[in-house]
Parts: structure tokens; sequence; C-alpha cells
């Protein structure tokens, strides 16, 4: 099991998730009509652009982020460093701690406006396709890492969970964005404890009874039991933000600098 574990946590990420945007990506241009590329082209883009900030603030960050872990380790800090248990146990608790607190974090972009300012520039996507998992403020590294060090130190987390926990969502979180329509009994089957690319895609509807709805990860049923889970139809979505709409206000240059313009939140 450790010599798993220890390959499974030697996958370097960036190119995990490089290579599922690439194959996604792909798939959905030979699903479309052929002159759809360049349009999809210019949209993955910009999309590109706000990653490459991203990630070069996260390979920054990389040092102190495996520093404060290490250190919660060793120290024994956090409520499963204060028990015995299997280590396997302990990373699926882990898992699970990680999608609680990520649920919560992510109410909390959504209805705290400075928060919000930086994570509407993910949610401002017109077009819903794979490389809307790109979409993402540089400054959103802040907030996302925060919110993984909170929840290590309060539950004693170490970074092979953290680790592993991304390797088992990024697959999952490309495909949430993708444009394909997946079949209603994924819904039904897996839906009833996973969140299915069709409940994260009402999360992104332009109306904000449905964004301010489905804000689970993996786990579905923290919306099922906190009040927050909507369903519709894949068809009757409309994606992104209505004060977003426009060419100009899709492109790299005014999402970066959106979160400190005062942009006002329309619906319908």
């Amino acid at each position: 099991m450790n010599n798993i574990i220890e390959s499974l946590t030697s996958i370097d990420t960036d190119k995990m998730f490089v290579i599922l945007l690439a194959i996604f990506f792909t798939i959905e241009q030979l699903s479309e009509n052929g002159s759809a590329i360049k349009k999809n082209s210019v949209h993955l883009f910009h999309s590109v652009i706000l990653q490459a900030g991203y990630l070069i603030l996260n390979i920054l960050l990389a040092s102190v982020f495996v520093f404060i872990f290490d250190w919660v380790v060793e120290n024994k800090i956090g409520l499963l460093n204060q028990i015995e248990l299997p280590y396997i146990l302990k990373i699926l608790i882990g898992i699970i701690i990680i999608d609680f607190v990520g649920y919560w974090t992510h109410r909390l972009y959504h209805k705290w406006h400075l928060f919000w300012r930086l994570h509407r520039v993910h949610h401002s996507d017109t077009k819903m396709d794979s490389s809307t998992s790109f979409r993402a403020h540089p400054f959103d590294v802040f907030l996302d890492n925060a919110s993984v060090i909170i929840a290590g130190i309060i539950f004693g987390l170490d970074i092979n969970i953290i680790v592993l926990r991304w390797i088992i969502y990024m697959p999952l979180f490309v495909a949430h964005h993708s444009s394909f329509r997946f079949p209603t009994w994924i819904d039904s089957f897996f839906g009833k404890i996973f969140v299915t690319p069709n409940f994260h895609k009402v999360h992104h509807h332009q109306e904000q009874e449905y964004t301010d709805s489905n804000y689970g990860n993996v786990f579905i049923f923290w919306d099922k039991l906190f009040g927050t889970f909507k369903e519709l139809p894949v068809d009757k979505i409309k994606y992104g933000l209505i004060e977003f709409e426009g060419s100009k206000k899709q492109s790299f240059w005014y999402l970066l600098v959106s979160p400190f313009i005062n942009i006002k939140r329309l619906d319908k």
C-alpha cells in the first residue's frame, strides 16, 4: 500500500492537468463543427495565459506549502495526529475533510464580495468547455492554498493526503467544465454521492439563484445536507455572467484587471 501511495504522490500534477485538458479539449473539437476550432482556440488561449500566472505563483508558494504540512506532521498538530488510525483510513477521512472545507470555502467565495471579485473570473466564461478549468485569476492561488492549509492544520493532514485528493479530483474537475452532455443516468447513479458534470454545470448558470448552488467539489452530499443543491437540464443553462458578456470582457487583460474594477452584478 505504501508503495502505491508513494507512486501516486510522485506524479507531476501540473503535467497531469495539462494532459487531461489536452485530451478533453481535443475530443471536444472533434465532436464540434470544424469551423468552431479557431474560435475555441482563442478561448483556450485567454484561459491558458491566466492559468500560467496561477501556476507561477503556485510554484513560488510550493516550498512554503510543503514546509507547513511537514511542520504539522512533525509536531503532531491537528485532530488526526492525536489518534491512532490506519494510514489508509486517515487518507479517506482527509479527502472527505478537504472536500468539506472546500465546500464552505466555495460558499465564502460567492458570499464575500472581495473574494467574489476574484472568483467571478472563473464564472465569467460564457462558453463552457474543458478550458474553463484553466480560467482562474492568478491571485486565486492565495485563497485556494489558504483554505487547504487551514484544513491541514486543524485536522492534521500531511502532504500526501493533499496530493492524493488533487489527483482524484483533477479528472472530475476537467470533466465538470467540459462541453459534453453526459447522460442523465450518470446523475441518477453516481450523483447520489458525487458531483457529476451535469450538476456542476448548474453552478455556472447566469442566474444567481443557480450560480449560488452546487458548491461541492467531489461530494454532492454537502449541498444536499446544507440546502444548496439544485437541478436543471443542461440545455436550459446559459453560462457565464451577464456583466461579462461581449468579446472585450472575455479577453485576458479584462479578466486580469476585473477584480480591481467595480463591476455591478447583474441578473435576469
